[in-house]
């Protein structure tokens, strides 16, 4: 989809690009290895076309159509009130690999524990800021739930959709660690008007 405002998303991406290699920095710092973070590309779009994203995450040569998504979500509301939802979305292979690695855990060792949920929630609260304190200045935001939500569904049952009529802004990522390598999304829904993208782009200009 052609974003209706290129020069203002192609900004915002820059933005988000250089917010998550500080976010890369933090995760450096408590694995004592090197981790690379950064956005291709951000775009506005409608909620079919983030299914799609959705369903083009993963190892292309990978063909497991029962393979599932990691998301992480954190709810959160503007200063005048709307709610949002933060998601970010990873492949079950190439998240859970990498938090695995993180961790020092096996990658093979079956449905995701206790302590692999408590990493994952770490790592989605401080990729979503990275992604969502970009936009603060223009939305106000304020975090709601102390703590993001962990789940692990079928492509077809991803979590958050709140606004599933509305528009979506959609932050692609890229992460590595050690030659390990997955890509993601982080996908904001609001229940306002604000992500019309006229509006957006007003908002950004503010």
């Amino acid at each position: 989809m052609s974003p209706s405002h290129p020069a203002q998303l192609g900004a915002l991406a820059g933005s988000m690009s250089r917010s998550v290699r500080g976010a890369a920095s933090t995760f450096t710092q408590i694995v004592s290895e090197r981790v690379g973070m950064s956005v291709s590309h951000v775009e506005l779009v409608t909620h079919a076309h983030v299914e799609r994203c959705c369903d083009q995450l993963g190892d292309p040569q990978d063909d497991h159509p029962d393979a599932r998504l990691c998301s992480v979500v954190q709810r959160m509301r503007t200063a005048d009130g709307a709610h949002a939802e933060a998601t970010l979305v990873l492949p079950e292979s190439g998240g859970l690999a990498l938090v695995r690695r993180m961790l020092g855990l096996p990658h093979d060792i079956g449905e995701l524990t206790e302590l692999e949920q408590d990493a994952l929630a770490e790592i989605g609260n401080i990729v979503i800021d990275a992604c969502t304190g970009v936009l603060s200045g223009a939305f106000g935001w304020h975090v709601e739930a102390a703590q993001p939500h962990v789940s692990l569904n079928a492509r077809e049952r991803r979590s958050g959709a709140r606004n599933r009529s509305g528009s979506a802004l959609v932050t692609h990522l890229s992460m590595h660690l050690s030659g390990q390598r997955t890509k993601g999304l982080v996908v904001l829904e609001m229940d306002s008007a604000a992500m019309a993208p006229d509006a957006f782009a007003q908002r950004l200009h503010a």
